[in-house]
């Protein structure tokens, strides 16, 4: 089990009540999108809009909608950055460390 179950959904619980939100796109997720040609990334900056759970296997990702409205991107929380001035910024960290670190563990990064 990648995710500590207690303290994701409380994270969870935070951050959809914090929504909506500004997140920072990394340089590696931009570039996979730019690389599949996914128009909505015009910018690295995103206004999260929604959170949901992937389970243990997708972890707790954020959905953004475009200016435009059209299409919603997708994001594990592992690939953002997050506002230091968001309520639960550094349990996002805490929990970015301790995913990241059990993915790789399992050679799943």
């Amino acid at each position: 089990m990648l995710d500590k179950p207690e303290k994701t959904y409380q994270l969870l619980a935070a951050l959809r009540a914090a929504a909506p939100f500004e997140v920072e796109l990394t340089p590696s997720v931009i570039g996979h999108l730019r690389a599949q040609q996914v128009a909505v990334v015009a910018k690295p900056r995103q206004i999260v809009t929604e959170i949901s759970y992937a389970g243990d296997e997708g972890g707790i990702v954020r959905h953004m909608a475009p200016e435009e409205g059209r299409d919603a991107l997708i994001v594990s929380l592992t690939h953002v950055r997050a506002n230091r001035s968001l309520p639960c910024a550094a349990a996002v960290c805490d929990y970015q460390k301790h995913r990241v670190k059990k993915l790789k563990k399992q050679n799943r990064t």
